[in-house]
């Protein structure tokens, strides 16, 4: 039987949801419409597998620039400079229009990766992405592309999904571009208004985690200065005493979908900007530096 290791999620009371934390080297999408906590998730995700679990990490910023990410992020208890000081956290800030680099590039990121030991990731967000694919089918076959060369970076990743189209209770949810179909695992956050209170409250709910028998309920969530924290059905945080198994082997793809994927890679490679070549060329230097 092969080994399986999970990793700590750093939110709270997320990992005894999880029946033990998030299984280390999957790519997992968070959805959630507007406002849900979705970039705190991924920044504290980030953050405390530094400061918790010694995993350093990399946020991929497509629609927020670095600037901003610092500024909005400077409002909790975190120390992202701090961190990128010391080479345990570095952020890249892709201009929207050179999305396609990081479709066609990922060997770039991949050799930032390996410069930095980073373990987790977050690419935040997923539309930038889509848009670049021409029509739903150009955009399913570039997504299994896009993924398998996520699988290549050994990482855990989430990557964000908005705009999440709610139907009535009981309904699963659906994101906007369905990358939730491509990954490993699903996170889904929303809002449910109380009308006697006139309060709308944030839930998180663990839609599909392959391989965890993990919780199906929905669980109200808080954001403080703190980040993300997940409440148990009596609103206290949920226990977070999980059991880490050991590291997993890696796992090989069935013959026949390697086949698949290697038949849809019809994108021809794009050359790397001349500013996002300078972009790699400053983080590189950055860390060279500390060496």
């Amino acid at each position: 039987m092969m080994e399986r290791r999970f990793v700590k999620s750093g939110i709270p009371g997320l990992d005894s949801i999880l029946g033990g934390g998030l299984l280390e080297g999957s790519v997992i999408s968070l959805s959630g419409p507007t406002g849900s906590g979705k970039s705190t998730f991924g920044a504290q995700f980030i953050y405390n597998g530094v400061m918790q679990s010694k995993e350093p990490g990399l946020y991929i910023s497509i629609e927020e620039s670095k600037r901003d990410f610092f500024f909005h992020m400077s409002g909790y208890k975190w120390d992202f400079p701090g961190l990128e000081r010391e080479r345990k956290f570095i952020l890249l800030d892709y201009p929207i229009h050179e999305v396609d680099q990081i479709v066609e590039q990922s060997s770039a990121i991949q050799e930032i990766i390996n410069s930095t030991g980073a373990r987790r990731v977050v690419i935040d967000s997923i539309m930038p992405i889509a848009l670049y694919f021409k029509g739903e089918d150009e955009r399913k076959t570039g997504f299994l592309k896009f993924i398998d060369n996520l699988r290549k970076w050994g990482t855990t990743t989430f990557i964000v999904s908005e705009d999440t189209r709610m139907g009535h209770a009981g309904l699963s949810p659906s994101s906007q571009y369905g990358i939730e179909s491509f990954t490993d695992g699903w996170i889904n956050l929303f809002f449910r208004y109380d009308e006697e209170s006139m309060t709308r409250w944030r839930y998180l709910e663990v839609i599909k985690m392959k391989g965890v028998e993990h919780s199906s309920k929905a669980y109200r969530a808080t954001l403080s200065d703190d980040g993300f924290k997940v409440l148990s059905g009596d609103g206290k945080p949920a226990s977070e005493k999980v059991k880490i198994q050991p590291s997993p082997k890696p796992a090989k793809r069935p013959a026949a979908q390697k086949k698949t994927l290697e038949a849809k890679k019809r994108f021809a490679p794009a050359k790397m900007s001349a500013a996002l070549a300078a972009k790699l060329a400053e983080a590189k230097k950055r860390l060279k530096k500390k060496k």
